[in-house]
């Protein structure tokens, strides 16, 4: 049976990208050449993960901007821009990423105008697991600004998308924990999961510990009694998907599982998010509400602006039907 049949066949798509590490995470990181974040997620992730990596960029890019509107002769410019581009890419991963991370075509310019769907066609090209971005280059230090590309991806990317925020330290040893982040501010009655498959799955196969929490942009004392006896539910709700899944996807590290769950609300998104205590070897999962078609990631105006505050890496996942 090939991987992508064993993966259809889980008990959800989410978990199964990284249920058998037999395989490779095929990474896919989205090039910029104001920055190497999205690099340096993919090198953390390899200390923890085998990975396979891929960088692409495309024609549309500011670096490559003269061959944009060429016509004449377009075949040599693209070609001359490639050659280009493999050595920067070439540079940028002898620095961060072991070459036997590196996938057989490394680097990947696509001669379109379209940069988000030829980021998409190249995902499907390379079966990617996980897409990579960074911050845009004009972001504080510690947090996250997306790109006009990241901006759309984060709308309807069908795969995991990773987001680095600018300048972050991580952690020499890879992840040292898992966090799933819920945002709670309006129902937490009926709260969608999206991402606590893959959290988990993650988690169990690193021996890591999982936290659950619960961000609000709302201070403590301005919530009503009912929001917090709802939330609480909702964190139990989770913590038992949590250990269910766990003992699904992998029922000899169940005993030593480990899952807390928390609420953490504060009277804006930034200070809901700094009063965690986060580590250089943490990495979030965001849950998000379900797109239309149920299959890829829509980050709505909620969580998009709690992603602007994120301190640490985050993967936001497709919605998942079954993650409820």
């Amino acid at each position: 049976m090939s991987r992508r049949k064993a993966l259809s066949s889980s008990p959800s798509a989410d978990s199964a990208h990284l249920a058998d590490l037999a395989f490779p995470l095929r990474v896919l990181v989205g090039w910029d050449v104001a920055n190497t974040e999205a690099v340096e997620f993919a090198a953390w992730l390899g200390r923890s993960l085998p990975v396979t990596v891929q960088v692409m960029s495309s024609t549309q890019s500011k670096w490559t901007k003269s061959l944009a509107n060429a016509t004449k002769g377009r075949k040599k410019r693209m070609k001359e821009a490639q050659a280009t581009f493999d050595s920067r890419v070439e540079k940028a991963l002898t620095e961060h990423i072991p070459r036997e991370q590196w996938s057989k075509d490394v680097s990947r310019l696509v001669d379109s105008k379209d940069r988000v769907r030829s980021l998409y066609e190249t995902a499907k090209d390379f079966g990617a697991d996980l897409i990579l971005m960074g911050s845009r280059a004009k972001t504080p230090k510690g947090r996250f600004r997306p790109s006009s590309v990241a901006d759309e991806m984060m709308r309807s990317c069908p795969v995991p998308l990773g987001l680095a925020p600018r300048g972050v330290k991580l952690s020499k040893k890879g992840i040292t924990r898992v966090t799933y982040a819920i945002v709670a501010e309006d129902d937490p009655a009926e709260p969608e999961f999206s991402g606590l498959d893959y959290a988990t799955a993650l988690a169990c196969k690193l021996g890591l510990p999982l936290r659950i929490i619960a961000f609000s942009p709302t201070a403590y004392e301005k919530h009503t009694s009912t929001w917090n006896e709802q939330t609480l539910g909702m964190l139990d709700h989770a913590r038992d998907y949590a250990w269910a899944l766990a003992a699904e996807v992998a029922p000899d590290v169940c005993d030593t599982f480990h899952v807390t769950s928390s609420v953490s609300a504060a009277k804006s998104w930034k200070r809901s998010i700094d009063s965690v205590k986060w580590k250089k070897g943490d990495i979030m999962f965001l849950g998000t509400h379900p797109s239309p078609q149920f299959t890829s990631v829509f980050v709505g105006t909620l969580e998009g602006e709690f992603i602007r505050y994120a301190s640490v890496p985050v993967v936001v996942c497709p919605h998942s039907p079954k993650a409820q």
